[in-house]
């Protein structure tokens, strides 16, 4: 028996010795770029290559061309992120365009990939905390959940009116939607919006300036979350908050100090916005349009009846918004192996962060580009969240000491 099992064994070693060994690969890329006659090309892009069933990241940096080529690849499954900038008055533009779940095997294979230059936004979100926290140890808690919002330009900007909003699907899914509208691919698709206040009647007379090098939180609810009736283990004191999401108190809110952010779409059916701790898709814009709101208009139903979109098959309500619009945006999700499903398209967010996990009292924040002489930070902006965000083992509103607006006279 042991003689025939040595025979056996031999033969396997035989077999697996004539087997060729797969070696790295070299692989191109068809680069197409949309862009404005004004904008310039990237000189280079920074291609970045992600197998995650593999624990394997690539990153490399290729001379522009509308054909890059990679080498040096280990075959297997992956996402691939290709970003670049250039600048033209005054701007920065950034590119991006990412291909998900491409199978990498095949050496001198071609991919196409077209990639969006986008604006490098003004205000930005800085500190986004949506994953809860536990009460005790056990007990979840999400009404801690805030968005930090920064000046990270050189110039006073201008707060009034701007929009917040998650877009469809509220989380990752394997759900892919088309979208019963015209040029569908040149919106986003929000699920529910809010609006900072502004002056109705003036819409000129601004209310809300943010300095360079300073930042605004927009919490679920303005609370000191650390209070014995809340929860005494949750990290965040949010009772400085400049806004908040609140349409009306309850047994859990109340009208706090902070100003009320105007709920602008859809109709809301609880007093706060609670978005999913697995991780949403934000973005922030100023309105092409007056959007009408649950505060304001008591036809508000009426107003807006007609002016949603569904997408084909399914009965979801969407607010669509020119991708133009756009100031910032950020994807979240509940770990990397949703990435996959991303839902934000790669123009505005070519990548995505998360924490990890719900209830981990953990939040994501920008990567610090530079210092400033003057001492304001400048935070990096590559519309790529997994290159541009940090993850924090707990949530710090205005760290790296950015600055409370002056108008905010009830912080500490």
């Amino acid at each position: 028996m042991m003689a025939a099992l040595a025979t056996v064994a031999c033969e396997q070693f035989e077999d697996v010795k004539s087997v060729d060994r797969i070696g790295e690969i070299s692989v191109g890329i068809q680069i197409s770029l949309d862009k404005g006659d004004d904008v310039p090309s990237p000189a280079s892009y920074k291609v970045k290559l992600n197998n995650y069933a593999e624990n394997i990241e690539m990153v490399q940096e290729v001379k522009a061309g509308d054909v890059v080529e990679l080498k040096d690849i280990i075959p297997g499954i992956y996402t691939i992120a290709v970003s670049g900038e250039s600048s033209a008055n005054g701007f920065t533009y950034v590119f991006n365009g990412n291909l998900s779940n491409v199978n990498v095997t095949e050496n001198g294979k071609k991919f196409s990939l077209e990639m969006t230059a986008a604006k490098s936004g003004n205000i930005i979100f800085k500190e986004v905390y949506y994953c809860g926290s536990k009460i005790g140890g056990k007990t979840s808690y999400f009404r801690d959940q805030y968005y930090e919002l920064y000046n990270n330009s050189n110039q006073v900007q201008y707060l009034d009116g701007l929009c917040i909003g998650n877009i469809n699907p509220a989380g990752t899914s394997s759900i892919k939607y088309v979208w019963n509208r015209e040029n569908q691919e040149d919106y986003i698709y929000f699920q529910t919006i809010w609006q900072i206040p502004f002056d109705r009647e003036n819409p000129d007379n601004k209310l809300y300036p943010l300095q360079p090098g300073e930042s605004v939180i927009l919490a679920q609810m303005a609370h000191d979350h650390r209070a014995a009736n809340l929860n005494p283990d949750c990290p965040v004191d949010l009772s400085g908050a400049e806004f908040e999401f609140y349409l009306k108190t309850t047994a859990y809110t109340k009208d706090n100090p902070a100003h009320n952010m105007i709920g602008a779409f859809w109709k809301l059916t609880t007093s706060w916005w609670l978005v999913t701790v697995n991780g949403g898709a934000f973005a922030i814009f100023y309105p092409d349009e007056q959007m009408a709101s649950v505060m304001y208009e008591p036809d508000y139903e009426k107003i807006y009846s007609g002016s949603w979109v569904t997408p084909v098959g399914y009965s979801t309500k969407g607010k669509d918004v020119p991708i133009d619009c756009i100031v910032d945006a950020v994807e979240l999700m509940l770990n990397e192996s949703k990435i996959t499903q991303k839902r934000m398209p790669a123009v505005l967010d070519a990548g995505a962060t998360w924490v990890g996990g719900t209830y981990k009292a953990m939040s994501v924040s920008r990567k610090i580009k530079e210092t400033r002489e003057d001492g304001t930070v400048v935070y990096v902006d590559t519309n790529n969240s997994l290159e541009d965000f940090q993850v924090n083992d707990k949530p710090v509103p205005r760290r790296e000491g950015a600055k409370i607006p002056s108008w905010n006279t009830w912080a500490n």
